[in-house]
This record gives structure tokens, C-alpha cells and sequence, in this order.
């Protein structure tokens, strides 16, 4: 297969149900940046109190949401201290109420079936999913959430409330569930932790494991170019990641796909090249990751570590499904310059303050609950 890869058509989308209003990323950076102004740490700064002000008053309103995702997950688990923790999920939790977005694996899994659809010429079967769900479990592909089961393992909900009563039992399955995910994001206690220890099934440090994979991906990539050190400079090497980034991170899922359209009867995708080059292109959180990981690989100072992995994995998400994203330094300026992700349109401030102001200007949505697909007909944000 010719390793160029077109990222300049329009972007085909995943088929997701979102609200109306804006969604707003915050990155953890920014994040801690609030915790340390409400908890008054000396090196707090008063732009993130001016922030955190206006992203209530926004959400208060129903003119903007601010979604959580598996990074902010695995960010807050894997700090050692359970007080920072709590400081950060508080802070998480008043911002979001728990709102997470479907995870990376998920989304690229409706951005590959939305592009065969388009490629075949293929009707729209319909099959749309939330963009954002009340749950952790949205962020990895679970359902979340607490179930009530009989003791033979069947359903027990509908039972329960009928001996509840309705209005009693949401209420006190609505606090339960908050509970459940005020418990997942801030992770155990000192004393939950050496009793989890006791359990040999329990090793969180497991699920580093995918990351040092794939971190080891692109240090490969890197040992290449510092002996090859053209490659930075002539032209291909956006190809070359993003030829990589198929192969590593959807090669297997595009063939599990491929055998479950044999398994329903469905028209096998036989694609040319230029269809390839076309589907894998016009993935729009996947143009995203090429973007930022060639800019970094570009670098022959940039230094990979499992952080990066893990702002790109939220980055490539959030800048594509999200309206605006409030991100680190580097990975914003990776986004400005990168001409393939432009058409996205999604706002990138330069800080609290500007992004303070931005919400403040955010108008109020008639029916904002109402679910659209993704993008929105018309964005409700401002442009500045």
C-alpha cells in the first residue's frame, strides 16, 4: 500500500448523539490549576479562580458541559496521595457532574464503520451513540453504572422499584451511582489500597501496560529518525506516522470489523488504495493523533514518555468532538500549526482567562438537552 495518506478531505464522523451546547475540555493541568486556588496553596493562581467561576456559571445555565474523559481517569488514579486525589475529583466532579466521553478505541471504532458506509455508498443505518453518558464506563466501553440482581442473576430493577416505590428508588439510585463514581475517580484510601493489595487480581499498574506498548511504538520511530534525520525534513514524515498509527492502533480493529460485515451479509469493503488512503485520512481523532505525533517525532528534542501517549489519546478525542479545549502549551501550538485539522474549527484559548471570557459569552441554547448529531448544525459558541 502507498504509505501517503490524504488528510485533507472533509472528515467523516462517527455516528454519536451529543447536546446542543458547546463542550468544553479542560486538560488535568488546568485542573490542578483550580484545586490549588480552592484549596488556597501558595503558588495558586487567580486566573483559574476567574475560570472555574465561569465554567459553574456556564454549566449552571445549561450553556456549556465539561466532560470528562479516560485520561482524567487514569491521570488522578496513578497520583499516590489519596488528598490530591480528592482535591481533583471534587474539582472534576462540580465541573462535570461525572459527564464522561465515549473513549478513544470506541470513537475510532464509529469513524472506521462511518467511512466504509461512505465509501460504499451505503445508507445511514442509524446507529448512533451518546457522545457523552453520566459513568467512567463511557470512557472504556462499559456500561456503567450500578445494576440491582436476583439471586439467580437475573434482573431485579424493575422489582425493586415496584417495592420501593419510583420516586424513591431513583432518588436513592441516584446517589448510589454518584457515590460509585466519586469512588471510581478518586480512587482508594491508604487502608483500601493494602486491603486491595491482599487481593492478587488486584494490580492497577497492569493497565500501564498498553501505554509502555505503545509508548515503545513511537520511541522505535524516534531511534529511526536519529538515524535517518532527512526523513524530519522531507515532507513524508506525517505519512510515515500515520501509516504507523493505522497499523499499531486499528489494523486489527478494521479487520474485526471487516469479519463482522461478512458475519451480517454485508458488502465486503474491498478498498484501493486511494479508499484506504481516504478512510484512514478522514478519521477525524485519528487526523488529530497524526497531527500531534508528527510535530512531536518532527522534534528531534522532544522526549516521549507515557504522558505524551496520554495527551494525545485525550487531545486527539477532545479536539475533535469537543467545541473547545483548554490543553498544555505544547499541545495546543501542535494543534494552531497543524494545517490538516483546521477545517475542525474547534476553539483553542491561550489560557484560563481567555477561555473564562469565552464562556461568559456563550448564550443561552433553547432546549440545550436536545441530542444532535455530532457536529452540530450550527455552533452555538462564540468565535473569538
Amino acid at each position: 500500500m502507498n504509505l501517503k495518506i490524504s488528510m485533507t478531505g472533509d472528515p467523516v464522523w462517527a455516528r454519536v448523539m451529543r447536546p446542543r451546547i458547546p463542550l468544553v475540555y479542560l486538560d488535568l493541568n488546568h485542573i490542578i490549576g483550580i484545586a490549588k486556588v480552592l484549596t488556597s496553596h501558595p503558588k495558586a493562581l487567580p486566573d483559574y479562580g476567574a475560570l472555574y467561576e465561569a465554567a459553574l456559571r456556564a454549566k449552571s445555565d445549561r450553556r456549556a458541559i465539561f466532560p470528562l474523559s479516560g485520561a482524567h481517569f487514569w491521570e488522578v488514579i496513578k497520583i499516590s496521595d489519596p488528598k490530591q486525589r480528592i482535591a481533583l475529583a471534587e474539582v472534576l466532579e462540580s465541573v462535570s457532574d461525572f459527564q464522561y466521553l465515549l473513549g478513544r478505541v470506541e470513537i475510532a471504532q464509529l469513524e472506521i464503520e462511518a467511512g466504509i458506509e461512505a465509501a460504499l455508498g451505503e445508507s445511514d443505518l442509524g446507529h448512533d451513540f451518546p457522545l457523552l453518558r453520566p459513568t467512567f464506563g463511557q470512557a472504556f466501553g462499559l456500561v456503567g453504572g450500578l445494576k440491582i440482581h436476583n439471586g439467580d442473576g437475573s434482573d431485579g430493577t424493575d422489582a425493586m422499584r415496584t417495592k420501593v416505590g419510583a420516586a424513591e428508588f431513583d432518588v436513592l439510585m441516584a446517589r448510589m451511582n454518584g457515590e460509585l463514581e466519586r469512588s471510581m475517580l478518586r480512587g482508594p484510601s491508604d487502608d483500601e489500597a493494602a486491603l486491595l493489595r491482599s487481593d492478587d487480581s488486584y494490580r492497577p499498574e497492569e493497565v500501564l501496560k498498553g501505554h509502555q506498548s505503545r509508548l515503545a511504538w513511537e520511541l522505535q520511530l524516534s531511534d529511526v529518525l536519529v538515524k535517518y534525520p532527512t526523513w524530519r525534513r522531507n515532507g513524508r514524515l506525517r505519512d510515515v506516522v500515520g501509516a504507523r498509527e493505522f497499523v499499531h492502533e486499528w489494523l486489527d480493529l478494521l479487520n474485526r470489523i471487516q469479519e463482522e460485515r461478512h458475519q451480517d451479509g454485508r458488502t465486503r469493503f474491498d478498498p484501493t488504495d486511494e479508499e484506504m488512503q481516504d478512510l484512514l485520512g478522514n478519521m477525524p481523532h485519528s487526523r488529530v493523533a497524526v497531527a500531534l505525533k508528527t510535530r512531536f517525532h518532527r522534534n528531534p528534542a522532544h522526549r516521549w514518555t507515557i504522558n505524551t501517549i496520554t495527551d494525545i489519546d485525550a487531545a486527539s478525542v477532545a479536539y475533535a468532538y469537543c467545541d473547545a479545549i483548554l490543553t498544555d502549551n505544547e499541545v495546543r501550538a501542535a494543534l494552531a500549526e497543524a494545517k490538516e485539522v483546521r477545517n475542525l474549527t474547534t476553539f483553542l484559548p491561550r489560557g484560563a482567562l481567555e477561555l473564562a471570557s469565552w464562556l461568559d459569552q456563550l448564550p443561552q441554547v433553547v432546549v440545550p438537552d436536545l441530542l444532535v448529531r455530532h457536529p452540530p448544525p450550527a455552533r452555538s459558541a462564540p468565535t473569538t
